[in-house]
């Protein structure tokens, strides 16, 4: 450093968690440039707030029942950060942990390794504009004005969107899985049919459907919500619970989309 330069400041990280989980956050976060400003134990009887912290990264993934329910209720509290909020979980947490979280900024990571955690806080601390470690399009909303919808939707049968789903599932068995990837358009199809059939759909049920992994899903899932395509439905019996589902502006669209399709006379794909 050249004489009488002022070093530039890290950003500070908020790390959460259980001892042995706050080592390796702690960890991950000075190899992605942050500095550690403050750690906290779920078991502690009040957890410090974000001063100081530009972004907060939680491990759930050691947790489990009322534990990981009361974990991810005070998670809920802890205030927006600059940065975001990372959160480590595995996949069988996803509908405990995302349902709740996914009104907030936040990028969630089922099983990462080291790597792939450094990498996502790494991603977050260049990019606070948008959620972390999200290789998506600026908004998945936007709708080219000049692409003619009808005006009068058509009526569709749930099983001819489900045959589509299991039609666009079968072009993995000769080719990679990795070729075919659309999650966006596979999210839709689902959460349509299930509109249709007057289903709902928890949160790990729509990463299934994404036919990626489920950190990938996660983060789509959070996008497509932040942009107004996917919304939550809470769960009227358990508070801790909540569905995905089509949004009214959403929703709108897939019926004029269908409509274009019948009107073309194609097949829906």
């Amino acid at each position: 450093m050249a004489s009488g330069a002022t070093p530039t400041a890290r950003p500070g990280a908020l790390v959460l968690g259980q001892t042995g989980a706050r080592i390796h956050l702690a960890a991950a976060a000075v190899r992605a440039g942050a500095e550690v400003v403050a750690e906290a134990d779920w078991s502690d009887a009040v957890l410090p707030g974000a001063t100081g912290a530009q972004i907060v990264i939680a491990a759930l993934d050691d947790l489990a029942g009322d534990r990981l329910h009361d974990a991810v209720d005070r998670l809920g509290h802890v205030p927006e950060t600059e940065f975001g909020l990372i959160v480590t979980l595995t996949e069988s947490q996803i509908d405990a942990v995302a349902a709740p979280l996914l009104a907030r900024r936040i990028t969630l990571l089922c099983d990462p390794q080291p790597a792939d955690l450094a990498a996502a806080i790494a991603q977050a601390l260049v990019a606070p504009a948008e959620p972390a470690a999200r290789p998506l399009p600026a908004n998945v909303a936007d709708q080219r004005s000049e692409y003619g919808l009808p005006a009068e939707p058509v009526q569709v049968a749930a099983a001819d969107v489900r045959k589509a789903i299991r039609a666009r599932r079968l072009r993995s068995r000769p080719f990679p899985d990795v070729l075919f990837e659309d999650p966006a358009w596979d999210m839709l199809l689902d959460l349509y049919a299930a509109h249709l059939e007057r289903g709902q759909v928890s949160v790990s049920s729509l990463c299934i459907a994404a036919a990626v992994p489920p950190s990938t899903a996660l983060r789509w899932i959070s996008k497509m919500t932040e942009d107004g395509l996917f919304v939550r439905e809470p769960d009227p019996f358990d508070r801790r619970r909540a569905f995905m589902a089509l949004s009214e502006a959403a929703l709108d669209r897939m019926n004029r989309y269908f409509a274009t399709l019948a009107q073309n006379g194609l097949a829906i794909a």
